[in-house]
């Protein structure tokens, strides 16, 4: 067949049912449902004219010579593996691929099919046509899976990385309090088996005294990691209208001793009115007195952390902030103080922030953090407001 003759005659006809191929393609995909209609409406104006653009050139080459196709496909292939990659790292469902590239092809065979009805070069188009939408179909699909694969394998990777760093995390917390317990424990065999010795009974319960409190110190470290480790499972306690303040009462008065302990003002300011939010009573007063002590600990002698509260009924909720004058954060540290175990206190086990956060998610809550090394540290909850009609009124 004689391309070069071929195309004055055809190429014409060909692009003048492009327009209708692309906006039945549009038409048809805007219909489909989720979530292909949903990436359609987004992306509606860059998908018309990135499949204009392909349809142009693959009826351009229909008409190329024999040797200027060959490269053309060839380009294409590796065109279409790069383009594939692309839709994977857009987290397009493979669903939504296999379904587009489907639907284009087969409207434009089925256009071109009718443009040339009846015509001696039909055969020939149609097998050249046939094969350029081949080529494209599959060297897609084997970009987006490849692309795919390569993903899955890098958060394989991530995912075990991340397991090995709780797993050294959690033995690490967990075998401190186990080596007290048993060194206190061989202390007390001693005196028990030892004949020339009496049995000092105040030394006895202040070393049981210690045990205890090594085994809560473990009690609790299994509990966070348990709350860290709960992933989409029906809680038994659900998020109810609460009143603020007196939760924030309760955590004042569980903080006063640490507040003695350190020499620090700790400051309380609340609404006037009362501040209703949706929430669960335990998380906030958890979250709260967890990021108090953290705020304590960053601050020095005669330094000063306060807590306040408002409420912004132009974004619906309420605003709980947790300020102190400390040591700050560092923008490195700032990037992971959500991350289990991950710490730079020297007592410290670096699961908090993490509970913290987990909690915050499971009332559908923000927590924010801005700090500035050497000036301080501001935390913001997020809950969101109840009785917003009250509120108003």
């Amino acid at each position: 067949m004689d391309w070069e003759a071929s195309k004055g005659e055809w190429l014409g006809k060909l692009l003048s049912v492009k327009e209708k191929i692309v906006e039945l393609h549009m038409r048809e995909m805007l219909a489909f449902g989720e979530p292909i209609s949903r990436y359609y409406r987004k992306y509606q104006k860059q998908q018309q004219m990135g499949i204009q653009g392909m349809l142009t050139e693959a009826f351009q080459q229909l008409f190329s010579t024999k040797k200027e196709y060959e490269q053309y496909l060839q380009a294409l292939s590796a065109e279409s593996y790069i383009w594939g990659e692309r839709w994977a790292q857009k987290d397009i469902p493979k669903e939504v691929l296999l379904e587009v590239l489907f639907n284009l092809r087969q409207n434009a065979f089925n256009e071109v099919s009718r443009c040339c009805e009846a015509s001696r070069v039909k055969e020939a188009l149609l097998s050249r046509l046939f094969q350029i939408l081949n080529v494209r179909y599959h060297h897609t699909l084997r970009g987006y899976l490849a692309s795919k694969d390569q993903m899955i394998s890098h958060l394989h990777q991530q995912k075990i990385g991340v397991i090995g760093q709780m797993a050294a995390g959690m033995a690490h917390e967990i075998r401190n309090p186990l080596a007290a317990v048993h060194g206190f424990l061989q202390l007390m065999n001693q005196s028990v088996v030892s004949e020339s010795e009496m049995i000092n009974r105040q030394h006895f319960a202040k070393y049981i005294q210690i045990c205890q409190h090594e085994v809560q110190t473990l009690e609790q470290l299994v509990t966070s990691f348990l709350i860290l480790a709960r992933k989409n499972e029906q809680l038994e306690k659900k998020s109810e209208a609460v009143d603020l303040r007196p939760l924030l009462e309760h955590v004042h008065n569980l903080a006063k001793h640490y507040v003695i302990e350190k020499d620090v003002f700790l400051t309380f300011q609340y609404e006037e009115a009362a501040t209703y939010v949706w929430a669960i009573p335990s998380h906030v007063e958890q979250i709260c007195l967890n990021l108090i002590k953290n705020a304590l600990d960053a601050v020095a002698v005669n330094g000063k952390v306060s807590v306040s509260t408002r409420f912004l009924p132009e974004d619906s909720y309420v605003s709980v902030m947790v300020e102190d004058n400390g040591c700050g954060i560092s923008e490195q540290r700032l990037k992971h103080l959500f991350e289990p175990f991950y710490t730079t206190k020297e007592k410290g086990t670096g699961i908090g922030l993490s509970v913290c956060k987990k909690l915050i998610e499971e009332m559908d809550g923000k927590i924010v953090f801005e700090s500035k090394e050497g000036i301080g540290t501001k935390v913001e909850i997020r809950l969101a407001a109840a009785y917003l009609e009250t509120r108003h009124a």
